[in-house]
């Protein structure tokens, strides 16, 4: 069996630097991780975020140039999930554990500086290390409400600030970053809302906080405005980058022994790093699995590894549905378009012989309404499409333009020439010149009309105990028996339009109408960044947006209650 680790957050912390790739998309990430002013670090699961971010700590740590970070990961929030539908102060205990992990890092940065702790341990009484892991282990339990009341209600903001800024000097620096690593906290709204406004309120004139999150699922709430607070940094290296094959290969030279690499054959390394769709998590796990594999040709291993990523990929979109239930429908719909959109692909391949063309260009119409948005944002989240820039064809005919991750296209022979398949297919298809076009189409196109009629979001969960429901005419909670709202009150509220929100005004109105896409309450409720979408209409500014917001929300509570 293959001896190498795919996950860069099992790596131990000497093992970083020496299995960084060094390409230029992550060379750029860094440096933005390193600079002033807050960002987000952007881009679907196994990209490279936390080997880039632990990476970017340890040379913030050697380099006495650079401004001190400190690293904190926040994967294992769902464990707090529970408190939510038992605890009145599950909110309060979140914002104590984030705070605790916080400062429980500052003792990790001194321990990796081999600093002696107690430079900060007898400065003041929340700085006691065993009690805030004792903290944040038993609330990760659902338990330690005694331990809470006497001592991690108390935390605050400002003492994870107070303690950045005596590191800061201590450590004779100019500026701190802050590493939140896995703060794509997607499966609990509220939580989530909660941390990018503690996110917002550590950003300092010499602290400034770096979170990783996913393109899709990630909703900041009505008080963090992430388009004017932040500055997007993707990572996800694309396919059509012209050193792709080089920096792919230098993630399997130094995960892989040479023996390993040794025992595969170069078309094939070739073939597995296309196959990957440039997340290097994935091409480890596909280099894992050859090896791996013992029965059949090459040829055979190779078809049956690419199947079952297309597996693997399909089933964590479809799981979105599972995860997200108000926006199930979305995600099965979204599956149709994905499925549609590499069959149509596949059907032009002959169109134009001798050229590459994997690009979908899915014109921006009425039909994209945030609605549709999330949908696609969906399937970018898990990689099943790869977003490049936006291209324009002439007045009113502007295009967004996606890959589709090429083991989908593998799978409908999108790169086989003949009756067989060579792993040679894929590479040779990559090097061939553009076609003329991408392939155009509208959503319309894609979807059939009924589909796209019933863009919806679902209905959702009981109010009293969070269960979901078991179908749209359940008038009954199974679980605690109260009642729930009715599948047409539901929609009927969704599709309220922005105009009938009590305490907008007409013209406010006309100008979201003129100058957005968000038309109904739903649209609002749907969008993943609503206060940006908001302030794209003239004379909406931050607080402006978060006060459309909040009618909103006043406006579906007070209709469903």
């Amino acid at each position: 069996m293959a001896e190498f680790e795919e996950r860069a957050d099992q790596l131990p912390l000497d093992a970083i630097d020496a299995t960084m790739a060094h390409g230029a998309i992550f060379q750029n990430a860094r440096k933005k991780l390193l600079g002033t002013g807050a960002k987000l670090l952007v881009g679907p699961r196994g990209t490279g975020k936390t080997h880039l971010m632990r990476h970017t700590y340890l040379h913030a740590l050697h380099t006495e140039t650079a401004p001190i970070a400190i690293y904190a990961n926040f994967s294992r929030y769902l464990n707090l999930e529970p408190l939510l539908k038992k605890a009145p102060d599950a909110l309060k205990r979140f914002h104590s554990w984030v705070v605790a992990k916080l400062l429980l890092s500052c003792f990790d940065l001194l321990k990796d500086a081999k600093k002696d702790t107690a430079i900060i341990q007898d400065t003041k009484t929340y700085l006691d290390e065993i009690k805030l892991r004792e903290l944040v282990s038993l609330l990760e339990r659902g338990s330690g409400s005694d331990l809470y009341e006497s001592f991690g209600q108390n935390l605050t903001v400002d003492n994870v600030i107070d303690t950045l800024d005596f590191l800061r000097q201590k450590f004779s620096r100019k500026r701190i970053i802050l590493l939140l690593d896995d703060a794509a906290l997607s499966l609990t709204d509220q939580y989530l809302t909660a941390f990018f406004e503690i996110y917002r309120l550590l950003k300092t004139e010499t602290i400034a906080p770096k979170a990783s999150v996913y393109p899709g699922s990630t909703q900041y709430g009505p008080t963090f405005h992430a388009s004017h607070e932040t500055e997007e940094v993707p990572l996800w290296l694309s396919v059509e980058d012209a050193d792709y094959s080089t920096i792919m290969g230098d993630i399997a030279t130094l995960r892989l022994t040479t023996t390993e690499l040794s025992g595969i054959n170069p078309d094939t390394l070739e073939l597995l790093k296309f196959a990957a769709f440039g997340m290097p998590r994935a091409y480890l796990r596909l280099l894992r699995e050859y090896l791996d594999t013992q029965a059949g040709s090459s040829q055979q291993k190779i078809n049956k590894i690419i199947e079952r990523q297309t597996e693997l990929i399909g089933a964590e979109y479809d799981s979105l549905g599972i995860k997200l239930k108000q926006f199930a429908s979305l995600v099965v719909t979204g599956r149709k378009l994905f499925e549609r959109a590499v069959a149509a692909i596949a059907a032009a391949k002959a169109l134009e012989p001798g050229a590459k063309n994997i690009t979908l260009a899915l014109k921006q119409d009425n039909d994209r309404n945030p609605l549709a948005e999330r949908m696609l944002r969906f399937l970018v989240e898990v990689g099943m499409l790869y977003p490049l820039q936006a291209v324009s064809h002439g007045t009113n005919r502007k295009y967004d333009r996606f890959i589709p991750h090429l083991a989908f296209l593998h799978a409908q022979g999108v790169f086989r020439e003949g009756r067989g398949s060579s792993s040679k297919d894929v590479p040779q298809y990559m090097q061939r010149p553009l076609a003329k076009q991408p392939l155009r189409r509208t959503l319309s196109t894609l979807l059939e009309a009924d589909e796209l009629a019933h863009l919806k979001l679902d209905l959702p969960a009981c109010q009293q105990c969070h269960t979901a429901r078991i179908n749209e005419s359940q008038r009954f909670c199974h679980n605690c028996g109260a009642e729930l709202v009715s599948s047409s009150l539901f929609d009927e509220c969704m599709k309220l339009p922005i105009e009938e929100v009590p305490g907008i005004s007409e013209s406010l109105a006309a100008r979201i109408h003129q100058d957005t896409k968000l038309r109904t309450v739903g649209h609002v409720y749907a969008s993943q960044n609503a206060s940006g979408d908001l302030q794209q209409a003239s004379y909406v500014g931050p607080i402006r947006a978060s006060g459309i917001i909040g009618k909103v929300t006043l406006t579906v509570n007070e209709f469903l209650s």
